[in-house]
């Protein structure tokens, strides 16, 4: 009796959950996708890796076995802002225009450091 009563308990945990309202998927193109740097911040890990780089979002969770520096540095910067360290290690412009193929998205204007009006300026970021 108690084993019956034990699966029956284990069968109502299992009962998947319906939701209400759909899930919506963004139809954005990178470049026009808008992440919050929260939302980034839940992708920091070796198996869900984003990083934001000079306001933009990259995923570069199947870059990191590829990363020359090693996946540690990558990964310390996971679900954070890397354009300091991203800059400060001299990367080639060969690097920053080899970001492209992990672009996801863009920070929204109000979290943005170097793409908006009166945010800092650096001569050589791509556009």
């Amino acid at each position: 009796m108690a084993q019956t009563s034990a699966l029956s308990s284990f069968s109502n945990a299992t009962t998947a959950v319906r939701y209400n309202t759909p899930v919506t998927l963004s139809t954005a193109s990178p470049g026009e996708r808008v992440i919050t740097l929260e939302e980034v911040s839940w992708h920091d890990n070796p198996s869900d890796c984003w990083i934001v780089i000079y306001d933009r979002v990259y995923d570069v969770t199947d870059f990191l076995d590829e990363h020359p520096g090693g996946s540690d540095i990558l990964l310390e910067y996971g679900g954070r802002d890397a354009s300091c360290a991203f800059r400060g290690t001299g990367h080639s412009a060969q690097a920053v225009r080899a970001l492209n193929r992990f672009l996801i998205g863009e920070l929204p204007m109000e979290e943005r450091i170097f793409r908006k009006a009166g945010g800092y300026r650096l001569s050589d970021i791509p556009e």
